[in-house]
């Protein structure tokens, strides 16, 4: 009787571990040993870093190099751009939005664009297109120009004043 017990113990304890599974991003893969972490470092990892075009930068010309570059921004102000090599560049581009909200009232929203020009030649806008390639030059200079931002001071909801949140948009750039 002791060993028919002891057998059926051995085989309960034998299919719990052997029906264990390892959850996570990659079965099988440890990276942090955390699923989460795993996922917050695959994220990190597959969008390109992001330069921010701020009033405090925005006369500092950035340079492209080879390879994928972001540039953002959630401000009004203006940014200029060289290519480090001249050729195709796929650009990809995500709109920003700002949000004008007040309580007791519906939130407004403005989409916030932008223009690649080279002097005062569009050369890329989110207005047309999202995704475009184009050809850039070395040694020219270009500029991201915003447009669409809404003065909150010029709106009111019921008598009361409207707060602004705006969030960035997004230009990547990747050499072909």
């Amino acid at each position: 009787m002791r060993k028919i017990s002891l057998i059926i113990v051995s085989i309960i304890l034998c299919l719990q571990c052997s029906q264990k599974e390892e959850k996570g991003l990659i079965p099988g893969q440890k990276i942090t040993g955390n699923a989460f972490s795993d996922v917050l470092l695959f994220l990190a990892l597959s969008n390109s870093p992001c330069h921010f075009i701020t009033n405090e930068n925005a006369s500092q010309v950035i340079h492209l190099g080879e390879g994928s570059f972001s540039i953002c921004s959630s401000e009004k102000v203006s940014g200029a751009l060289q290519v480090k090599v001249s050729g195709n560049y796929e650009v990809t581009a995500n709109i920003g939005r700002q949000t004008l909200t007040s309580s007791n009232c519906s939130s407004t929203r403005f989409d916030v664009h932008v223009a690649l020009k080279e002097d005062t030649v569009e050369r890329f806008s989110t207005k047309n297109a999202l995704t475009e390639t184009i050809s850039l030059s070395e040694g020219k200079t270009y500029t991201m120009v915003p447009s669409g931002h809404v003065d909150p001071s010029l709106y009111q909801c019921q008598g009361r004043a409207v707060s602004s949140s705006v969030s960035a948009y997004r230009v990547t750039f990747r050499k072909l």
